[in-house]
């Protein structure tokens, strides 16, 4: 099924609208607890930690729920169309700053409720939005097509929301803080203007996209049979051991970069923290076709294993950087965002395989499910992470603030803050290469599970056509239990794909 590229521009809008919040909340979302809502570094921690947790259970909650669906606008596309305005207004409620100074467990509740209805926003439209690519087309062409486009889009939502937040609220030189005087309400403005930009992109989308394909057989099964059975394949422990990581080590840096930018740099925000955050994430734009050229020519793996040990050798540099030296700063963020668009593109390009594994060996496509089951372990590591970083943040004597003003931090605090952007994030990519290294699925043994699916999805239909659908569906169901019976481990940590002969695809 081909799609016209109007349609694909449209769906990636909505990768754009969600990218606008997310980076919003990624850059500025931990500080703004601290430095302007006034929040113990420590406490804030706890509020990511149950937010996160949280939202990990509604992630798969959701995506059962998106599979199962049956309405006139679609299964996926229906929670995108009125899902939207209550994304975009939970949003807008992060970025209050209620409660006095002294009120810090009201302080720490609200904000804890406040971000689980988000992510519980959130999850309603992002989820079915994930999965509703395999139900627009079933053409793997324009399936690669239709997320390159999207990947482009969501890498603008980041630049959108990670740069204009600092132009218009970050530092008493922001846009907003100079018409308003104040932190609290230059941010609260600034949430709005993003709220509003997401909920009018998100509807774009959703107006503009078709759901077409509709073919999988009913996931009845639970969440621990599901997960189970995800997890004996050694391609979804590895893929997402890697995506996990990958994705860990770029929340850490987000989490603390304006922490390292105005406190550890003296930069102290507005036009040149909006600077510093946009270097590296244009950069990363620019660079991306690189490494996709790179795996096309080599092997993904070892074009990933080069980006992680670049990208480790070179956050080192942010423990040496020098206070307020404008030129070294953005060589630092023009080496990261070289480096950063591998780390984005390379795992999660591996991602959307296990769907077609886990059909030829279970006999049901269930992207709802798997999308969730991801998300929610995703959810759960990002949760950890950042409250870890937090909690060192605190732990080191870093002096929150309640009105977004810089107040001189204690050497300990400035250095904890250099070293945790230094080192942690780039031992954690490192780690990441041994799953990457294991998860390698070559083109020659993904392209045999293509072409078996497509087998049986042929037999399907003229089962179909002789004795009608639900025989067609028991059918494909038996077929799936004999291939399960010739499936194996192989010593290289993949799944044997055979048909039950001696040979196999290696």
């Amino acid at each position: 099924m081909k799609l016209k590229f109007k349609e694909k521009f449209f769906y990636g809008l909505g990768d754009l609208s969600a990218n606008i919040m997310f980076a919003a909340i990624s850059f500025y979302l931990l500080y703004f607890f601290v430095n302007v809502g006034g929040l113990k570094a420590e406490l804030a921690s706890a509020v990511f930690l149950i937010a996160k947790f949280w939202d990990a259970v509604t992630d798969y909650l959701m995506g059962r729920i998106s599979d199962k669906t049956k309405s006139k606008w679609g299964k996926r596309r229906v929670y995108m169309l009125f899902g939207a305005v209550p994304y975009g207004l939970a949003f807008l409620l992060l970025w209050l700053a209620p409660f006095g100074e002294n009120a810090q467990i009201g302080k720490m509740i609200y904000y804890t409720l406040a971000y689980m209805l988000f992510n519980t926003a959130w999850t309603v439209v992002y989820i079915p939005y994930n999965a509703i690519t395999a139900n627009m087309t079933d053409n793997y062409d324009e399936r690669t097509s239709l997320n390159g486009i999207r990947i482009a889009l969501a890498n603008v939502g980041i630049i959108l929301g990670a740069a204009l937040f600092a132009l218009f609220a970050d530092g008493q030189e922001s846009l907003f803080y100079q018409l308003l005087g104040s932190s609290k309400k230059a941010y609260l403005l600034s949430a709005s203007v993003f709220a509003f930009l997401s909920i009018a992109i998100m509807l774009l989308c959703a107006g503009n996209v078709k759901e077409r394909v509709d073919d999988a057989q009913p996931n009845d099964k639970g969440f621990f049979v599901t997960l189970k059975e995800f997890f004996k394949l050694p391609e979804f422990r590895n893929i997402m051991m890697c995506y996990l990581l990958s994705m860990i080590g770029f929340d850490i840096i987000m989490a603390v970069f304006m922490f390292f930018i105005n406190d550890s740099l003296g930069f102290g925000g507005g036009a040149m923290s909006m600077a510093f955050v946009a270097i590296p994430l244009i950069c990363a734009i620019a660079s991306s076709f690189v490494w996709v050229k790179l795996s096309e020519r080599f092997n993904k793996h070892k074009v990933y294993t080069i980006a992680c040990v670049y990208m480790a050798f070179v956050l080192i540099f942010a423990i040496f950087v020098p206070v307020k030296t404008v030129w070294s700063t953005v060589l630092l963020c023009l080496f990261a965002g070289f480096g950063m668009s591998a780390i984005q593109i390379l795992p999660y390009a591996s991602v959307p395989d296990v769907v077609e594994v886990d059909e030829y060996v279970n006999g049901t496509r269930r992207e709802g499910a798997y999308y969730g089951i991801t998300q929610f372990m995703y959810k759960v590591a990002n949760g950890v992470s950042i409250a870890l970083v937090s909690a060192v943040l605190g732990a080191f004597g870093y002096i929150e603030s309640t009105d977004g003003s810089v107040i001189q931090q204690p050497d300990s605090a400035l250095f904890a803050v250099r070293v945790v952007l230094g080192l942690l994030p780039g031992l954690i990519f490192l780690i990441s290469i041994i799953f990457s290294h294991k998860a390698n699925l070559s083109r020659e043994r993904f392209a045999q599970i293509k072409a078996e699916l497509e087998i049986r999805r042929a037999e399907a239909q003229e089962r179909v056509e002789e004795v009608g659908g639900e025989d067609a569906a028991n059918f494909v169901g038996e077929n799936a239990d004999s291939e399960r019976e010739v499936f194996t481990e192989q010593p290289d940590g993949h799944s044997e794909i055979g048909d039950g002969s001696d040979e196999s695809v290696e």
